[in-house]
């Protein structure tokens, strides 16, 4: 999702789906904005400290559905995704192979550990970059 000042966000639950694969994320709340703000205090940088979140109503003209959601800026969630200590990364042996940079994606690996390995040498910033040269 991109704001007019071409900046983009992240749907919370899209966030919370690949963090706890959890498909059907309450309507953003202050147990939602709780448990994100928790996960981003814990961040090794500070590059996120200070962002607010943004509350949004979604409307999907295809299917005339309205959704509830709370935006993330894309820095924001590349910087969870990114971080080595978050849930679902810790005590895996693909964390070791990441390091090692042998990893090789396996059917049960979950997608918070895919996205942590593609992300060790990519950007969800350049993906963007690529599509708008297309």
């Amino acid at each position: 999702m991109t704001n007019d000042n071409g900046k983009h966000f992240i749907r919370h639950n899209l966030c919370l789906w690949i963090m706890y694969k959890k498909k059907k994320s309450d309507v953003p709340n202050d147990i939602t904005i709780k448990r994100l703000q928790d996960e981003i205090d814990r961040l090794p940088t500070i590059r996120s400290s200070g962002c607010r979140f943004r509350y949004e109503t979604i409307r999907f003209s295809e299917d005339d559905a309205e959704v509830d959601s709370l935006l993330l800026p894309l820095a924001m969630f590349e910087d969870l995704m990114k971080d080595k200590y978050g849930y679902g990364v810790q005590n895996t042996n693909a964390l070791e192979e990441i390091k090692k940079g042998e990893y090789k994606s396996k059917p049960n690996d979950s997608e918070r550990i895919k996205l942590f390995a593609w992300l060790q040498s990519n950007s969800l910033s350049s993906l963007l970059q690529t599509n708008n040269n297309k």
